[in-house]
């Protein structure tokens, strides 16, 4: 069954992605994640689960001339990631690579160890067995990843990092104490951001970033809230969603 696509509209137009209709879609969390990395020109970086491109086209949209490797393990939505590379003008800034990251490392030969300066992602929120799972595949593979999945990819992200190279993660609230705790054993200035998606109500996600072999303290950082009271978006968020603003 051939899947039906719509091409959306990222950082006030200045993006376009095409998206399955009714697989798995990407968002606001993308657009903050890019926001999030501390990359500058000439760096090389690494997104696990790269989906569509979201959060790589949009750091590439604030910061050019980076080396981008994305590494995925469906298909269907590489296909449309090469479209959206494509579309955007980036055929020569991302490196694509089909692979699952529950895999043996070892197999990954095309990577060089320790030789990213940033790695970012935007796992999958649940374990096999947390929630009924949606029907459609993509959804799936987003939603829900294999036992352990948050240390296996943290593991993963250590081992391809360079020291003192960055690692980001955006993810739902309920993970922040695992996520901190394998953080805390190998980086150091962590910064933690909640996301709020009203004034009102607790957080739902998160924005980690830590520096590997850096001794430096945490911090907690003021949360982001993308809708006051009256339901407008604060203007700092607006400069990052509209605009591709750094956070």
């Amino acid at each position: 069954m051939i899947k039906e696509n719509s091409e959306n509209k990222f950082l006030g137009g200045k993006l376009s992605i095409l998206q399955q209709k009714e697989g798995f879609r990407a968002g606001h969390d993308s657009v903050l994640l890019a926001s999030a990395i501390p990359a500058k020109k000439g760096d090389k970086c690494l997104e696990l689960g790269i989906g569509t491109g979201v959060v790589s086209l949009c750091l590439l949209k604030r910061v050019p001339d980076l080396f981008i490797t994305g590494i995925d393990n469906d298909r269907e939505v590489l296909e449309l990631l090469k479209k959206n590379i494509t579309l955007n003008g980036y055929d020569n800034d991302i490196l694509i690579i089909e692979g699952d990251l529950n895999a043996d490392i070892d197999k990954f030969k095309k990577l060089k160890r320790h030789s990213f300066d940033h790695i970012f992602c935007n796992p999958p929120f649940y374990e096999e067995g947390e929630i009924v799972l949606p029907k459609d595949k993509n959804k799936r593979n987003a939603y829900q990843g294999e036992k352990n999945f948050i240390e296996s990819w943290i593991k993963f992200s250590l081992t391809f990092v360079k020291s003192r190279g960055s690692i980001t993660f955006i993810n739902h609230i309920k993970n922040l104490p695992d996520v901190l705790s394998f953080f805390s054993k190998s980086m150091g200035d962590i910064n933690v951001t909640p996301i709020f998606t009203h004034i009102e109500k607790p957080a739902t996600r998160f924005l980690i970033k830590g520096i590997r072999d850096s001794r430096r303290p945490i911090k907690i950082r003021k949360g982001l809230i993308l809708n006051t009271k009256n339901g407008k978006t604060p203007k700092k968020i607006e400069n990052i969603l509209r605009y591709g603003k750094a956070l």
